[in-house]
């Protein structure tokens, strides 16, 4: 609020009711929402860096371990593959590493 006011950003209104600002702003915060948003922000940032820097091998990463578990379970690569919305070759491959 102080460098609204300093940039002149509502500087009228803020500099006459800056008690009433900073009461409404505190009983609008809604800390687990900012939160999860600052989480979901790290996580994008991470993902972005990561395949910018070549690391793209997370998505085969995150099929190698639901193939894993589709597996266990009894499911076939055919299903898998259908179910995950990639080709059957691919589904094999990563089989295979299991």
């Amino acid at each position: 609020m102080d460098t609204c006011i300093r940039d002149g950003v509502l500087k009228d209104i803020l500099t006459e009711q800056k008690s009433e600002v900073i009461q409404m702003v505190l009983e609008t915060f809604d800390q687990e929402k900012y939160e999860k948003a600052m989480h979901q922000e790290g996580y994008d940032d991470g993902y972005s860096d990561g395949k910018k820097d070549g690391y793209s091998d997370g998505k085969a990463d995150m099929f190698l371990e639901l193939i894993r578990k589709k597996l266990a379970k009894g499911s076939s690569l055919e299903k898998i593959a259908r179910e995950l919305e990639t080709d059957l070759e691919t589904v094999q491959k990563l089989a295979d590493q299991i």
